[in-house]
């Protein structure tokens, strides 16, 4: 549960009796002419074709030209930039890839997260339900676990329905778009959704009682000064022994080498202690926690591996690329001179549109067990939020049957991936930044799911109601009284 300040008690109080006045207040900036909107369009397609790693996975090349001519030709009127990233959100979705993404122009995207009234709610998808994790005011006068039945006469489902349109998986995956959805309600609803200053919010309680509440926008400055997280307190990665079940549960919250050394985790150490304490403690079990874990540094993925490995490992059997040369309008991106300098040395033709990996890199090694690799149980605890490097935690848990997948699909796809090196392009006009992919990672081994999915858990737990309400971790509990009892 959020923690919150006592100096804001006031300013949140006032808040909920009275309307907050927001004013005119509109972020969205000037309309732009409709030839310079097509102009900044027809770039954004030169550069897709030119760039990207994989763009035609989910639609031929000719169908993806035709959904863009529609776009190109329904801009009649001026527009600004939101209403242009909305019109080319169909675009997004046929191509089907996680990493390629419209973002507003940064001021504005800026003014919206800060300044804007939103929604004063976290909240979970269950079922293609949207349920109250917590209201943001403090007050909790939203229960957490109740399941929303309407927000200003829109239906929660309905609601859940409009806003995963505004969201993109790899393939067919809907619980990564879900995940996606519960962390940036808020913003996606002032979005797409509604621009109020207050909500009625229609509710049935964990006691089954309906009820209906008025509650005030906050914005993303006010939640920031009220509210913290409980889990800030947490480093990205920790370990807790539970004696009495024999098990240790690593939690690993980041692969992003960067926030690991500044939290002053050292991965290399961490994992020879890791080692260390498991002898010590006489652990039969291992859970490895990767919930809502992203990263795209598959090194330390491999490092995490070698904990357990009892064979030899790698994340990738290939990595590909289709351009090999600085696209057209280079001009417009943010410069990627390393990727561009050296990408000739590294890759060979593998098709006529694509480049693969040298088969002598060192990425592509199998990697051999430590000897003092843990040999008992593991498993490994993922959601639709485990993505990029901790997504492939899962793939070699699974696919070395080194480890049982517990809770939900992963949010990468379990065949390959676009991640990697990414070039961002600054619209001229619009200052939209379209973000590219450039390089494809081929995962080591062959999932048994489906091809456009995640890897699949092999026991599915998610959250629940009655553990939102009660602020449990639903999954945690299942899986340490499973692990007891069959102890």
């Amino acid at each position: 549960m959020r923690m919150w300040s006592v100096r804001w008690v006031v300013v949140v109080a006032m808040g909920w009796f009275a309307p907050n006045v927001v004013g005119q207040f509109d972020p969205f900036g000037e309309r732009i002419y409709p030839e310079r909107l097509r102009e900044d369009v027809e770039i954004f397609r030169t550069t897709l074709h030119e760039a990207h790693a994989d763009p035609y996975r989910s639609i031929t090349k000719d169908a993806l030209d035709r959904l863009i001519d529609d776009v190109v030709r329904s801009i009649r009127t001026p527009m600004n930039a939101a209403e242009l990233a909305d019109a080319l959100q169909p675009v997004m979705n046929a191509i089907g890839d996680a990493h390629t993404r419209i973002s507003l122009p940064a001021a504005m995207e800026e003014r919206i997260r800060g300044e804007a009234p939103l929604l004063p709610l976290s909240v979970c998808i269950l079922d293609g339900e949207l349920y109250v994790d917590e209201e943001l005011k403090g007050f909790r006068s939203v229960p957490s676990g109740s399941l929303v039945l309407s927000i200003n006469g829109r239906s929660g489902r309905s609601i859940v329905d409009s806003l995963l349109n505004f969201t993109v998986s790899d393939g067919a995956n809907v619980f990564f778009r879900e995940r996606m959805l519960e962390q940036d309600l808020p913003y996606l609803f002032y979005r797409h959704i509604d621009r109020a200053n207050s909500f009625e919010v229609a509710y049935r309680a964990p006691s089954g009682k309906v009820e209906t509440k008025q509650i005030f926008a906050l914005t993303g400055v006010e939640t920031t000064a009220t509210f913290r997280p409980a889990e800030e307190t947490l480093l990205p990665w920790s370990a807790r022994h539970f004696a009495e079940h024999h098990t240790t549960w690593l939690t690993l919250k980041s692969f992003h080498t960067d926030s690991l050394l500044n939290a002053g985790i050292r991965p290399e150490r961490f994992v020879e202690e890791m080692r260390r304490d498991l002898r010590q403690n006489q652990a039969r079990v291992l859970v490895v926690d990767v919930r809502n874990a992203s990263g795209g540094e598959l090194a330390i993925a491999e490092l995490v591996h070698s904990i357990y490995a009892l064979k030899p490992y790698r994340v990738v059997q290939d990595m590909l690329v289709r351009g090999m040369a600085r696209p057209t309008h280079y001009g417009y991106c943010d410069p990627l001179e390393e990727f561009y300098s050296t990408v000739q040395a590294n890759y060979l033709p593998a098709a006529p549109d694509a480049h693969s990996l040298r088969p002598d890199d060192d990425r592509l090694e199998r990697l051999e067990p430590d000897a003092g690799a843990f040999d008992g149980k593991v498993y490994v605890v993922a959601d639709g939020a485990t993505r990029e490097a901790a997504a492939s935690v899962v793939m070699m848990a699974k696919r070395h049957g080194r480890g049982s997948i517990v809770g939900e699909e992963v949010g990468t796809n379990a065949v390959s991936a676009c991640g990697g090196r990414v070039l961002r392009l600054h619209a001229p006009n619009s200052k939209l930044v379209f973000e590219i992919p450039l390089v494809r990672y081929i995962f080591d081994g062959a999932p048994k799911g489906p091809l456009d999915h995640g890897e699949l858990p092999d026991h599915q737990i998610g959250p629940n109601a009655r553990a939102l309400a009660s602020g449990k971790d639903a999954v945690k509990e299942a899986l340490l009284e499973m692990i007891f009892e069959l102890q």
